[in-house]
This record gives structure tokens, C-alpha cells and sequence, in this order.
């Protein structure tokens, strides 16, 4: 069956059996999102649910959906020495919504994370802003508050105290899934303009001396109402294939 989980404006679906538990669901969320299964609260008609072994079954059906909450607890800010030889990128927040850090090699930066995990870049997919993709390995660092990276056999590793350390999985983030709404709302203004042109080019092919009256938006041309927010939807977490370093 299909649950939704709304996280804000941002909803996502994940396909699980009647049989599987709440802790199951939440697994799904951490591996798509980064946010760990202790710091997931979830609601179901403004109820809080918070019997990890719940059978979803038990009390969802198809298409019902989930509100997620996050608990407020302010950022706290690690210290990442970059020892290695060449520069690195840390993914900070979910996919949804995450930012990118720029760790110089042989320099100390400190950043706040969203959560006790972040992701360092591997890989990087284009050059367009807003359209890359990035492939990172995600870690855990909720018990240290030094992140130190060294470069062993060619490749960056995170250790902490002295010892590397692995990761905890390995995900995808996108840019165009990591937007605010000013952008999106910018984009929707772009495209609804091009469609404006096309019908108004349509419309002076058939009927010649006839202008096609489109309510435009203010400083970017006509729009179309009713656009709706992405959805995504994501399945059971799957292996990713290890790419080249960034």
C-alpha cells in the first residue's frame, strides 16, 4: 500500500505491505531523507504514533497519510579539519531540503548540521545550477564533535579520534529537489510565460487579427493556475553504485 508522508510542504510516497511496522516505514524515511529514525515523529490525524512495532496495517490503509515533525532542538556545530589533499563538499540537511559546504583541504570549518549525519560528496553529475546531483556517503557523527578527513589509498575518509570510520549508506541528492519557494514559484512564472507565448501564437495562426487574452503575471507574462506541488515518490531502499571521488 501507498502512505504519504507530508514533511512541511514537501510530500513523498513510500509503497509498504500491510504487514510491516512503523520502525520499518521510518527506515525508508531515513534512507531517503537522512533523518534518523529517533528524531522522526509521526502524526496520523493529529495523533502522535509512537509505537515503533505498530503494525501499519493495524491502523492505515492505502493512500492514507502521515504528517512528519522534526524535533526543535537547535543545530549543533561540528569542527571538520580537512587533512586531506585535495578540497572537499559536505551535504548538510535531507533531500528535500540540504546545502553544501566547501571544506578547503588543510583548513578547519565549522558547520551547524540539520542532524547528526552528513554526506560527503563522491561525485558530482553536471554543471548547471539547480540541476546537479550529487553522490555521497552518509555518516554518523552524533558522539563527536571533531570530524577530521584524510586522504588514505587516494581516496578522502572521515575518521574521528584518530581511526576512519564507515558509512552509514550511500544516497543521491538533487538540486531540483532542493528548492526554496520563491525558486519554485519563479519557475512556475518561466514556464506559465512560455505557455502564454505558445497559445498566443496558436491563436494568430488560426484566427489572424484575433488576440488571445491571457491574465498576465506581474513581471514575467501570463501564468496557469492550478499548479500543484512535486511529489515524490520513492520505494525500499536500494544499493547505490560506488562512483568516482568528486
Amino acid at each position: 500500500m501507498d502512505i504519504n508522508v507530508l514533511d512541511g510542504t514537501n510530500q513523498s510516497v513510500y509503497k509498504c505491505e500491510p504487514s510491516h511496522t512503523l520502525l520499518s516505514l521510518k527506515e525508508q524515511i531515513e534512507y531517503n531523507e537522512g533523518i534518523e529514525t529517533e528524531n522522526q515523529i509521526l502524526y496520523y490525524n493529529g495523533y502522535w504514533i509512537n509505537n515503533d512495532l505498530e503494525i501499519l496495517g493495524d491502523f492505515l490503509k492505502n493512500g492514507d497519510e502521515l504528517t512528519l515533525s522534526l524535533p526543535t532542538a537547535s543545530p549543533k556545530t561540528k569542527k571538520f579539519v580537512n587533512n586531506a589533499e585535495s578540497d572537499a563538499w559536505i551535504v548538510n540537511g535531507t533531500k528535500h531540503k540540504f546545502t553544501r559546504h566547501l571544506v578547503p583541504k588543510k583548513k578547519k570549518i565549522p558547520i551547524k548540521l540539520k542532524s547528526e549525519t552528513f554526506g560527503l560528496v563522491y561525485h558530482t553529475d553536471g554543471t548547471e545550477s539547480g540541476k546537479r546531483t550529487y553522490q555521497v556517503l552518509r555518516y554518523d557523527v552524533k558522539d563527536f564533535d571533531n570530524v577530521v578527513l584524510e586522504t588514505i589509498d587516494g581516496d578522502i575518509v572521515v575518521t574521528l579520534k584518530g581511526n576512519p570510520i564507515e558509512p552509514t549508506d550511500s544516497a543521491v541528492y538533487e538540486e531540483t529537489r532542493s528548492k526554496t519557494k520563491l525558486e519554485v514559484a519563479k519557475e512556475s512564472s518561466k514556464i506559465a510565460a512560455n505557455i502564454g507565448k505558445f497559445l498566443r501564437g496558436i491563436a494568430a495562426i488560426i484566427y489572424p487579427g484575433v488576440t488571445l487574452a491571457i491574465a498576465p503575471v506581474p513581471g514575467e507574462g501570463p501564468s496557469v493556475e492550478g499548479a500543484q506541488a512535486e511529489v515524490h515518490e520513492v520505494g525500499a531502499p536500494e544499493e547505490e553504485a560506488p562512483g568516482e571521488e568528486a
